[in-house]
């Protein structure tokens, strides 16, 4: 990586490397290690971007990446939205290129229109999204960091992505709008501008080095959030819109019941109100506000669940044995 610290605060050198440039070597090795076909001879098991080009990722775990993918986008859109008017950051606020709509589009499709009740952020996921708010709080460039490492790897890479997700799914557009940019004619032309901009931005040379670290770890994010997904690959055994259905059923019709059986069997005995977040065939999972804030919890079931049809019961033992528990307190 270039040591721009040397400089910093300085007037660059006329024979340094474009700032577009230093950041794609500083970043080359990290791309490569999110690439399945970077190291053929490596022992690993397959992640989420082998299966989805070998046409063996599951439907499921495609929507369960893509729900992923909604947060960290959130995030950055939030943080478009109160940059577009700064002078070093705005450049890099394209309307063009927000994803957030084409997420939620796919998700209803994909889990049905109570699909926001079936999503929730896994803990290398909220890392992430905490890291986006943290440093695009006051800082341009962890808006420009941010989104240049997500955007121009969705004009690039991902690409390929939307044309698996067609071919392996039948997709037409929804389920795989994510990747169509309606609005950008030429992607070459687009990251060719977005990289001029990145040349001509107005940083310092301490900025530049920030934002470049900034990148690098915006790349161990989407590996962590990756990894996380590929230990839970082809393990719940109930589609995402299943989800989805029970859960907002819980949280819209059974709110009292919710918080009854975490405040019994998840032995959140203080906790004020509660929801459910998410159930695979081992256990459930829901959030409970303690104290004022929320805390997850973790319940297992009395034995192994395969079939929707098993949910139900097991909800209702565990509100039954919750509430004698609570009474007999």
């Amino acid at each position: 990586m270039p040591a721009d610290t040397a400089a910093a605060n300085g007037p660059a050198d006329a024979g340094a490397p474009l700032f577009s440039a230093r950041i794609r070597e500083a970043s080359w090795s990290r791309h490569q290690g999110l690439d399945p076909s970077a190291d053929e001879a490596a022992e690993k098991a397959p992640g989420v971007f082998d299966l989805l080009f070998d046409g063996t990722l599951s439907v499921d775990d495609y929507t369960r990446w893509h729900a992923q993918q909604y947060f960290v986008y959130e995030a950055i859109e939030a943080a478009a939205a109160r940059f577009a008017d700064d002078p070093a950051a705005g450049p890099f606020v394209f309307p063009e290129l927000a994803r957030v709509p084409a997420i939620e589009a796919d998700l209803k499709f994909l889990m049905g229109p109570k699909w926001r009740s079936g999503i929730e952020p896994l803990p290398a996921t909220k890392a992430y999204v905490d890291r986006i708010n943290e440093v695009t709080a006051d800082w341009p460039g962890g808006y420009i960091a941010h989104a240049y490492t997500r955007y121009l790897g969705d004009l690039s890479g991902g690409q390929a992505f939307g044309k698996a997700a067609r071919r392996n799914y039948g997709f037409e557009d929804e389920g795989a709008s994510f990747y169509v940019f309606a609005d950008i004619k030429s992607p070459k032309a687009f990251k060719d501008e977005y990289r001029a901009r990145l040349d001509a931005v107005d940083l310092p040379e301490a900025d530049k080095a920030r934002v470049i670290e900034e990148i690098l770890l915006a790349y161990d994010h989407n590996g962590a959030v990756l990894a996380a997904l590929g230990a839970e690959l082809g393990r719940n055994p109930f589609e995402p819109k299943v989800i989805a259905a029970i859960c907002h059923h819980m949280n819209t019709d059974h709110v009292a019941d919710t918080l009854v059986i975490c405040q019994g069997a998840g032995g959140q005995r203080d906790a004020a109100t509660a929801r459910m977040t998410g159930f695979d065939g081992e256990g459930a999972d829901f959030a409970a506000v303690v104290d004022g804030a929320e805390v997850p919890v973790r319940i297992n079931w009395a034995g192994p669940l395969s079939e929707r049809a098993e949910v139900r019961p097991e909800i209702v033992r565990l509100f039954t044995e919750s509430k004698a528990q609570l009474e007999n307190a």
